[in-house]
């Protein structure tokens, strides 16, 4: 039986698309976010996490906002998970996650999950201090979730959006409604 089936080549040929948009938006082939876009972000958060919103790149905020409303499309009303929407991927802000760890992350999580899961290291364990900074970059990448987890407590997020952006990447945890959606958007 071929590899290459109609439905493998359609899945392969839309999920090279979607990466590569991800590649132009991150290398700044996006527009700003506009009045309006910031009006509704703040419905969603609380005013101390809207400083949290604007410290993540123009590409991944304009992700972010496409996440909410695909959340919202889908009937999604709860307040937690439209919060969580928003601030899902903060852990990757201020430069903690370079545009070269995304594609290593996503390729590597698909073909050499051992090695890269020994090469990174939680930023809040002690031995992260000691790294070379090409790993500290892929450990906020791995850990993103994490990270965006612990800023959003510090900003004052509920409990729940918290345990929501800390397993959006889960496909069957709390949060799988968000994983769906930010898997496309």
């Amino acid at each position: 039986m071929s590899l290459f089936t109609p439905r493998f080549m359609q899945q392969w040929v839309r999920g090279t698309g979607y990466r590569l948009q991800q590649v132009r938006q991150q290398l700044g082939f996006v527009s700003p976010l506009t009045d309006n876009d910031y009006r509704e972000v703040a419905e969603w958060l609380p005013p101390q996490a809207i400083e949290l919103f604007h410290t993540m790149s123009q590409a991944d905020q304009q992700h972010s906002l496409r996440v909410l409303r695909g959340l919202r499309e889908r009937g999604c009303s709860e307040r937690d998970m439209l919060s969580a929407a928003l601030l899902h991927d903060v852990g990757k802000a201020e430069g903690r996650v370079p545009f070269w760890t995304r594609p290593v992350i996503v390729i590597g999580k698909r073909l050499a999950r051992g090695w890269l899961s020994r090469m990174v290291v939680d930023p809040e364990h002690a031995l992260f201090a000691g790294l070379a900074p090409w790993r500290c970059s892929l450990s906020y990448a791995w850990y993103h979730a994490e990270v965006g987890a612990r800023l959003a407590a510090k900003a004052g997020l509920s409990e729940r959006s918290i345990l929501y952006i800390r397993t959006h990447h889960e496909p069957n945890g709390p949060a799988a409604e968000l994983h769906v959606v930010d898997d496309v958007s």
